[in-house]
């Protein structure tokens, strides 16, 4: 039965449901340890930067105020906002319409013929009768029966 897994993992594999080689895993830990550290330090990062730009409105209000008068500070200050507003607005539209680097190319050795496969397939068919005859008849009776179960309550 060596041969009909080897099969499966190459159709497998050239459909591209499972990766080819070794997969690498590694622990959650780190990755959620690095996700918590990114969340607190972006919440920092945003409530500093709110800070700022407070106090730049407060220092750009306070230089004007003496040339401008009371009633132009204000429309400056906000029309400083507005503008910086857009232009973060225009980094936004860049930064989500920016197009994704294509896929990588498929690795040349996993390009299988299908007649290989058929090939491979039927050579299998040949050597074990019984057992592939069991399966088509299990896989017969699994899919024939997936939509009559009675719903349980």
């Amino acid at each position: 039965m060596e041969g009909w897994t080897k099969l499966a993992v190459m159709a497998l594999s050239q459909l591209g449901v499972i990766p080819f080689g070794p997969v690498q895993r590694s622990s959650p830990a780190p990755l959620v340890d690095g996700v918590v550290t990114l969340v607190i330090t972006g919440v920092l990062a945003m409530l500093a930067v709110i800070g700022a730009v407070g106090f730049l409105c407060a220092a750009l209000w306070a230089g004007l105020e003496p040339t401008m008068g009371p009633v132009w500070t204000p429309a400056l200050v906000g029309l400083a906002l507005v503008v910086l507003c857009l232009i973060l607005l225009l980094v936004m539209r860049m930064t989500l319409n920016r197009r994704e680097p294509p896929p990588p190319a498929v690795n040349p050795a996993l390009d299988l013929d299908p007649e290989v496969l058929l090939a491979e397939a039927q050579r299998l068919v040949v050597k074990h009768k019984v057992p592939a005859l069991l399966a088509a008849v299990v896989a017969g009776l699994v899919v024939g029966n997936a939509g009559t179960r009675p719903v349980r309550k």
